[in-house]
């Protein structure tokens, strides 16, 4: 695990001295908020209150739990400018699919400045698709970036198959709609510590994370700064359309299994997944979001993040010359920039 973090960090040092020099090649376009692509297109309602009550928690969680993992500091001369620590964390919490209380679990960085004291902004990361095959890599590089900013992080932990043939639309909005109430109250017992701002509070999701984030910033108003990298609109037709071996796999599974054609799975999927993305967007405000869209995207279709884009309300957005996985390339630098827009985002008055 040690191991595999180092690689990932000096893979991800050794791409942000690169990315700079392909960045001038290749170009990467910025549009800034409001502005459009495509011409303007009616933005969807908002979502009624009880379609976003059903995403909220229902129970209050149990004691919120620490475990110190490990340190680390960085500094000049032996003395410290920013240090943070990572803790392993968990809750108790009532599920209602099984009727009983399970315990939720992530982790959770602590900032901790040399020259400054708290309280510190808190940042929601939302684990990409593959986050626990991956041992969470993404994740921890942006708490560990998060941290060098200033701001708290956490992200929770998900199961090794999210998409799992067993699992139909039903078993996805239940899992959706499981993690949305399991950040929301994560979010409430992160914000209650002295070292957190409650009124500073953002979100980080890539690619599923991204899609994740949108049912929550739908059902959060907390969440004032935003950054939803390699997203889209339309869940029932990302999975349709999507180039990813894990879609493709949980696709051919459904199929053999349950002998379902592709027509009856895509209208499985638009007619019983009500945290779908699309039908959430439409009260979520622009001026909370920014995205990082890749232009060779096959993961979650490239046409989809400027569907989304424009459904949102044209937030401001990023494009990038690049594909879905291509876009570890500029991982260092998309955080980076994403990062700076978040801590303007605290001097704007809501």
């Amino acid at each position: 695990m040690e191991n595999s973090n180092r690689f990932f960090l000096r893979a991800a040092g050794l791409a942000a001295l690169c990315f700079p020099v392909f960045f001038g090649l290749t170009g990467c376009t910025h549009i800034a908020l409001h502005d459009r692509l495509e011409p303007d297109i009616e933005r969807p309602a908002a979502p009624a209150g009880a379609v976003l009550e059903n995403l909220r928690p229902v129970y209050k969680a149990g004691k919120l739990r620490l475990e110190e993992l490990d340190s680390s500091s960085e500094g000049e001369g032996g003395v410290a400018a920013v240090s943070w620590r990572r803790y392993r964390f968990s809750f108790q919490t009532y599920c209602e699919l099984t009727g009983d209380y399970r315990s939720v679990q992530g982790e959770y960085s602590r900032v901790l400045e040399a020259e400054k004291r708290g309280p510190y902004p808190l940042i929601a990361v939302s684990p990409i698709l593959g986050g626990e095959k991956d041992s969470y890599l993404a994740s921890r590089f942006i708490a560990r970036e998060c941290c060098r900013r200033g701001m708290c992080a956490f992200f929770i932990y998900q199961e090794r198959s999210i998409l799992s043939g067993q699992k139909d639309a039903f078993g996805l909005e239940a899992r959706m709609r499981q993690s949305v109430r399991d950040t929301i109250q994560a979010l409430n017992a992160f914000s209650g510590l002295d070292e957190t701002d409650p009124g500073r509070l953002g979100s980080f999701g890539v690619s599923l994370g991204a899609l994740r984030n949108l049912a929550l910033l739908a059902a959060e108003p907390r969440l004032r700064a935003n950054v939803l990298c390699l997203g889209g609109l339309d869940l029932a037709e990302i999975l349709q359309t999507s180039n990813e071996p894990m879609v493709l796999r949980y696709l051919q599974e459904r199929e053999s299994q349950e002998e379902l054609a592709a027509g009856d799975l895509l209208r499985e999927f638009k007619n019983y997944l009500p945290s779908n993305p699309k039908n959430l967007v439409g009260g979520i405000s622009p001026n909370r979001v920014l995205l990082y869209l890749a232009a060779y995207d096959q993961v979650v279709p490239y046409s989809q993040g400027l569907a989304l884009r424009q459904m949102l309300g044209a937030p401001e957005a990023y494009l990038l010359p690049l594909g879905h996985y291509s876009s570890l390339l500029a991982a260092p630098w998309i955080t980076d920039s994403a990062l700076e827009w978040v801590s303007r985002q605290w001097a704007v008055t809501p």
